[in-house]
């Protein structure tokens, strides 16, 4: 009896080592297989006319994405395993234009055209009746409008001004009432308005000044930088040449470029244009990035007391 509880024992026990052997052999392959990224870019001297070619992919494929930009038309396809999704071909405009034949116009009859010739005319005749009677009515109302006016006294007219005088007086003294109210409210609420300022304006000099939470802002920027260092390409080669029409727009390019361009300056070759607006050359990039290096700086950051500290603060935090 003892002999085979042994037995089922060792059975069990090598069943869960080669289960855990597995997950460990899941977990390596996850964490050290590199996700690589490859981008290809041509440039023929008009930007419209760019061709980008790039492709991610990771676990050996299993998982990839394609993107591709050719002649201002792009597509994008993703690769789960066996599952696609997205358009694998790029796009492209197979719809024929097809031409729309008009109706033509149904001939009309003599007898149908007489006819509508006189209902034209019998319309015509009863429009200039009705209008002519519409003039004598009005004529009328204006002549019995200047008898009554004629007719009114001058006592009426001078109580009516005297109205007329006194509601202008009240309705401009209203206005005038109104207009200062109006000015006490903004003053009111410029004040208002200047205190919250300076309120949210200290409270967030205290929330920055404060010293966990410098020490986390300089944990977050040392591990980005760490992360952009790994992240970088491993091999650039191209030549490229660009301008815009306006001179300031390349000066501020070439700038920005050349804040990079020790990490990429040693492959490539970049002259700006001044005078023309063109974007030409080839660009080839290639790079991987290994899933550890994203997971440790998660870890490190999780186990900050300053970041921990400072992300709760930020969560509470109200202006």
């Amino acid at each position: 009896m003892l002999h085979i509880l042994f037995l089922i024992l060792k059975i069990i026990g090598i069943i869960l080592a080669v289960i855990l052997g597995l997950i460990l052999l899941v977990i390596c392959i996850v964490l050290f297989v590199p996700i690589c990224y490859k981008a290809d870019l041509h440039g023929s001297g008009n930007a419209r006319e760019l061709t980008v070619h790039a492709k991610v992919s990771w676990l050996f494929g299993l998982i990839k994405a394609v993107f591709a930009l050719e002649n201002g038309k792009t597509d994008l396809s993703v690769r789960i395993a066996w599952k696609k999704f997205g358009d694998s071909d790029p796009v492209e405009d197979k719809a024929e234009d097809r031409i729309e034949e008009k109706p033509k116009p149904e001939k009309k009859s003599v007898m149908q055209e007489k006819q509508v010739i006189q209902g034209e005319e019998k319309q015509d005749d009863t429009t200039n009746r009705i209008t002519d009677k519409a003039v004598e009515d009005q004529t009328e109302k204006a002549e019995k409008s200047e008898q009554t006016a004629k007719t009114r006294p001058e006592s009426t007219e001078k109580k009516q001004r005297k109205k007329k005088d006194r509601k202008e007086d009240s309705d401009s003294a209203s206005k005038i009432e109104q207009i200062t109210e109006k000015i006490k409210c903004t003053y009111h609420k410029f004040c208002d308005k200047i205190n919250e300022i300076t309120e949210k304006k200290d409270k967030m000099s205290d929330f920055l000044t404060d010293e966990t939470h410098k020490n986390a802002f300089l944990k977050l920027k040392n591990e980005a930088f760490h992360l952009l260092k790994k992240l970088k390409p491993k091999k650039i080669q191209g030549e490229i040449t660009f301008g815009f029409e306006d001179p300031s727009l390349t000066g501020r390019l070439l700038a920005w470029i050349s804040m990079i361009y020790p990490w990429i300056g040693e492959h490539t070759d970049i002259t700006p244009d001044f005078e023309h607006r063109t974007l030409s050359g080839d660009l080839s990039i290639r790079g991987r990035l290994y899933v550890i290096t994203p997971v440790v700086t998660a870890i490190r950051l999780i186990l900050s007391k300053a970041v921990r500290r400072s992300f709760k603060d930020i969560r509470n935090f109200k202006l």
